[in-house]
C-alpha cells in the first residue's frame, strides 16, 4: 500500500528521492566538525611558531592572534548556526525570535573588525601575520573537504 507522500512523489518529478544513508558515511560526516577544530588548532600552532623562527616574534604573535579570532568565530558560528536549525526543526515551540538569533553574527564581525583596527593602529607590525592567522580555520575546513571526498570516493568504490 502506497502513502500520500509516495504518491506525491512518484508525481511530482521535481521533489527529489532520499536514499538510504550509508552508516559508514554517516559516522565519517558526523566527525567532520571536530576534524576541522583539530586540524585548526594544530596549523595555528605550527604556522605561529615557524613564522616566529622564521621571520619575527611579531609576525608570529600576530598570527596566534589573527587564528585565535578566526577560531573563536569559527565555533561561535557552528554554534549559532546549530542553535538556529534545532529551533527551526524543534516542534511544540514558540517561534524562534528573529533578534535574539540576529544580534550574535553581525557582533562577531564588529568584533573582528575592531582587534583588525586596533592591531593596525597600534601594533602595524602584528598585521601580516595576523590576515594570515584568520585564513588558517578556511583552510583547515578546505582540507576537510577534500578529505571527505577521498573518503566519500574510497567508500563509494567498495
Amino acid at each position: 500500500m502506497t502513502t500520500p507522500s509516495d504518491d506525491n512523489q512518484q508525481d511530482d518529478p521535481e521533489l527529489p528521492v532520499q536514499a538510504p544513508v550509508d552508516p559508514r558515511m554517516e559516522e565519517r560526516l558526523s566527525g567532520a566538525y571536530r576534524r576541522i577544530l583539530r586540524v585548526a588548532i594544530a596549523l595555528s600552532v605550527v604556522a605561529s611558531l615557524a613564522a616566529t623562527l622564521l621571520f619575527s616574534w611579531q609576525i608570529g604573535l600576530g598570527l596566534a592572534v589573527g587564528a585565535l579570532l578566526a577560531f573563536i568565530n569559527f565555533v561561535w558560528l557552528h554554534r549559532s548556526t546549530e542553535k538556529l536549525v534545532n529551533r527551526m526543526i524543534s516542534s511544540g515551540q514558540s517561534p524562534p525570535r528573529k533578534v535574539r538569533f540576529a544580534f550574535p553574527f553581525p557582533l562577531r564581525y564588529a568584533l573582528m573588525i575592531a582587534v583588525a583596527y586596533v592591531i593596525l593602529k597600534s601594533y602595524p607590525g602584528l598585521l601580516v601575520g595576523f590576515l594570515v592567522g584568520l585564513i588558517l580555520p578556511i583552510i583547515a575546513s578546505m582540507g576537510e573537504g577534500i578529505y571527505e571526498a577521498l573518503v566519500v570516493s574510497r567508500i563509494d568504490q567498495t
